[in-house]
């Protein structure tokens, strides 16, 4: 099964096993800078040996948020000194699984990317000046295939970002942005290891989000 089934098998099972908490499902347009750093074998004189380019296309998910309860409301822990005084954190910690696939034509051919990855959101319970910013770190599988390549690598991803929503409808967020810096882990160009070879990927992204309450 390709790694894109897989995502959106588990993305449907996730959106789908929400329904009873604070939760949603998201659908954003992303724009990826994809960086090799030593990607070519015999580099040219004066042209370097780093590649750039841009990729595009959707990213799709949904988050998890879990709620904690106070401990004032704690009955079972009567026993414990000043722990019912203890408040409940301001922010709000859960789950966010993602699935991305994003393309660009290079050198005469195709470069293709998916990436499935799982993260720790954090967000504050309140919102902050019409907004609910948010902070996600995590790891995943990275997909590539890059120009004249027969076959994929896989290489572990680990992502961080930030963004921001806004509320428009009733249950309706307009995902204003978010940013996210990630770096694939042992990357090797079409399975050949080449020295000093490093990755990174810098993806910038707007759409909607579908909240269930």
């Amino acid at each position: 099964m390709k790694l894109r089934s897989i995502v959106f098998v588990l993305t449907v099972v996730l959106a789908s096993s929400v329904a009873k908490a604070q939760s949603g499902f998201f659908v954003t347009v992303d724009a990826q800078q994809f960086t090799q750093d030593g990607y070519r074998l015999n580099p040219a004189p004066g042209r370097g040996n780093v590649d750039r380019p841009w990729l595009f296309g959707p990213s799709y998910g949904a988050y998890y948020d879990i709620h904690h309860i106070p401990y004032t409301q704690n009955v079972h822990m009567p026993s414990v000194p000043y722990l019912n005084k203890l408040k409940a954190p301001p922010v709000v910690v859960g789950i966010d699984f993602r699935g991305d696939t994003y393309r660009i034509n290079e050198y005469g051919s195709q470069l293709d990317r998916q990436d499935g990855i799982l993260s720790l959101r954090v967000a504050p319970k309140k919102e902050f000046m019409g907004t609910t910013p948010y902070v996600i770190g995590g790891f995943g599988v990275g997909h590539t295939r890059i120009p004249y390549a027969a076959s994929y690598t896989n290489n572990i991803i680990y992502a961080g970002g930030i963004g921001a929503d806004r509320k428009i409808a009733k249950h309706i967020d307009w995902r204003m942005f978010e940013a996210r810096a990630s770096v694939l882990a042992h990357y090797q160009v079409a399975n050949i290891s080449i020295p000093n070879q490093s990755n990174y990927l810098v993806t910038i992204g707007t759409g909607l989000v579908f909240r269930v309450r």
